[in-house]
């Protein structure tokens, strides 16, 4: 079953490198990335955060993007075209072969996430470089420390909207996938108002927008987790719990995923 898995894994990932999609992505973040230089120009100061913050963000909406074409090209065109049943045909069961794709897009959108990761660093660093006259090293560790690890905490936000963009291509078609990932990753960076509103209620009244709001992910933590008003000053329990919430949430969306495409009938 380990075989099947990573057999799947590696050609969804070659399967959506090849895609001119992927080059596409990765030319366009790094080109909005060059242009968040000149959106901060009078940001008096704050040049380098503003143009951090904008990359992750610009990063984590390039690889939501390229999650979901990538699902719906991986699962959904191929169950529309009738392809999926010839690999279901052999001794693989749909979780193994949906567990494979998860994985392979996974590691497709991970390729984007480092590329663009490396450049908004070196951009930063290089700019951190210039403005006030240090050597590379001591430039990455002002701006390119704090960035690597605000962008760890992105990636997780990234993983998790990865697994839902997959869970969604079971079911849904390219577009309505991609459109309820943008809610969910809208709603996602917004948990927090969302959850001080509720408390402005009574809970036992709202029961449903409560459980609504447990189910949909918190992504706005992840963001919170990396800035420098919090960096270094939670310890490593926080960010530790984190990951864990990640992992078990992923996991809780892909094993819904799998038991909702093992009642879908494949043609």
């Amino acid at each position: 079953m380990n075989r099947c898995i990573f057999t799947i894994a590696g050609n969804a990932a070659r399967e959506v490198t090849r895609e001119p999609i992927f080059y596409l992505v990765s030319c366009g973040g790094v080109a909005l990335t060059l242009l968040s230089f000149s959106f901060t120009l009078f940001a008096f100061g704050e040049e380098s955060r503003m143009i951090k913050e904008m990359g992750i963000s610009t990063i984590a909406i390039c690889c939501l993007c390229l999650a979901s074409l990538a699902a719906a090209n991986t699962i959904s065109k191929e169950r529309e075209k009738g392809t999926l049943v010839t690999v279901l045909s052999k001794p693989v069961d749909k979780g193994t072969v949906l567990l494979g794709k998860f994985f392979g897009i996974l590691m497709a959108v991970s390729s984007i996430f480092m590329i663009l990761g490396f450049f908004l660093i070196i951009s930063l660093c290089l700019k951190e470089s210039l403005d006030y006259h240090v050597d590379l090293p001591a430039a990455f560790d002002r701006i390119g420390y704090p960035t690597v690890y605000q962008l760890l905490f992105a990636f997780l936000s990234v993983a998790i909207m990865c697994a839902i963009a997959t869970a969604g291509s079971v079911c849904l078609p390219l577009i309505s996938n991609l459109s309820c990932c943008m809610v969910i990753y809208v709603i996602g960076n917004l948990m927090n108002f969302f959850q001080d509103g509720l408390q402005m209620y009574e809970i036992g009244n709202q029961w449903y927008l409560a459980f609504f709001l447990i189910l949909l992910p918190n992504l706005e933590e992840f963001s919170i987790i990396g800035s420098e008003n919090k960096f270094g000053s939670l310890g490593a329990i926080y960010p530790g719990l984190l990951m864990v919430y990640a992992v078990v949430y992923i996991a809780f969306v892909i094993v819904l995923a799998c038991v909702i495409f093992d009642r879908k009938e494949c043609r």
